[in-house]
């Protein structure tokens, strides 16, 4: 009997993709964005999970290039905070007009 295999990386990214790029029209785009977030988090896990798998391999059978755990958490972390900064930004800042003159007199033109 075969066993039920668990989703791959690429399946994964390519489920995002999708749920990206054809949103159910009734959504609102912070819906989406909040699903992706939740996306984002279970590839991370994945991501966890094939790096304990690579660990824990034989050191024998290893390939002869690695996958990039750090650098695919790195862009996992920066898609996060571009969303969240989207979704949540800070609070704005007053802006600076300069000094107040405090002086409001003028002269009347001569010419009158």
């Amino acid at each position: 009997m075969n066993a039920m295999r668990k989703p791959s990386l690429a399946a994964n990214i390519g489920a995002i993709s999708l749920l990206i790029f054809t949103g159910n029209a009734y959504c609102s785009e912070l819906d989406e964005l909040a699903t992706t977030q939740r996306l984002l988090d279970q590839v991370q896990l994945s991501l966890d999970r094939a790096r304990t798998v690579a660990a824990q391999s034989d050191p024998n059978n290893r390939r002869r290039y690695l996958f990039d755990y750090k650098k695919a958490n790195e862009d996992l972390n920066t898609m996060r905070a571009g969303i969240d900064r989207y979704t949540q930004p800070s609070r704005a800042q007053p802006l600076d007009y300069g000094k107040v003159s405090g002086d409001y007199t003028r002269g009347r033109p001569l010419w009158r």
